[in-house]
């Protein structure tokens, strides 16, 4: 029975989930992985460039196979080999930083991916609104004129089906209608549905706002003070 000394003697391998999570990603079968796992191991030991034999013994495999499995890890990337002069004498160490510059390069693509995956749901359901509230499939012409919006004018899916719900509003279907409000919306820096929220907020209050008629002073010659005699 392994004592518990034993067990804490062995010592342990700390490493990040997300190889764990993305070897599969980036290419690395399970043999490959457990391989790098015990260079990884012997690294943090302090040993940089272990015997690989003794790795082929630990992880019960033929020797030739070890050295395809270091030969693909290098191929992938996920390792290098590195020279250093240590003592005016070369030696060789592992380099274990591409694999995690290789992982955080998925990441980044990763999400890139996810936001422009978002973004052509968003732009779908903006066509979608588009021939809802025209109750007919758009012609070829308004597709363009509608891309051109997202593409030259940089109109987010949003603002655009802001500026469409106001053109319903007004009982004014047309894309003409809408490149005006979209127009008139830029010139103002409207560019989300907060700031079209603040707009007509804006508009309401100087509309409902009353004319400042009472407490001006009457002309000399006006009708009232002439009916007064003055």
């Amino acid at each position: 029975m392994l004592a518990l000394e034993d067990y804490f003697a062995a010592g342990q391998t700390v490493i990040s989930n997300l190889i764990l999570d993305h070897y599969h990603q980036l290419g690395m079968n399970s043999d490959e992985l457990i391989f790098w796992l015990q260079l990884y191991r012997h690294h943090e030991q302090g040993d940089n460039f272990p015997d690989l034999n003794q790795i082929a013994t630990e992880m019960g495999l033929a020797q030739q196979k070890v050295f395809e499995l270091l030969n693909q890890l290098v191929l992938k990337q996920v390792i290098k080999i590195e020279t250093v002069v240590v003592d005016n004498k070369q030696q060789d160490h592992y380099l274990f930083t591409p694999i995690f510059e290789k992982i955080a390069q998925l990441l980044a693509q990763n999400k890139k991916n996810t936001i422009q995956e978002g973004q052509q749901q968003e732009i779908a359901q903006m066509f979608q609104h588009f021939q809802q509230e025209f109750g007919r499939p758009l012609s070829s012409f308004e597709y363009e004129r509608i891309a051109q919006w997202l593409e030259e004018d940089k109109y987010s899916p949003e603002i655009i089906i802001l500026a469409l719900k106001e053109a319903v509003l007004n009982n004014a279907r047309s894309l003409q209608y809408i490149e005006s409000i979209l127009s008139s919306w830029k010139s103002k820096n409207i560019q989300s549905g907060q700031d079209v929220a603040k707009e007509k907020q804006h508009y309401q209050k100087q509309k409902t706002k009353p004319a400042d008629n009472d407490n001006r002073e009457l002309s000399p010659y006006s009708l009232e003070n002439w009916l007064k005699g003055e």
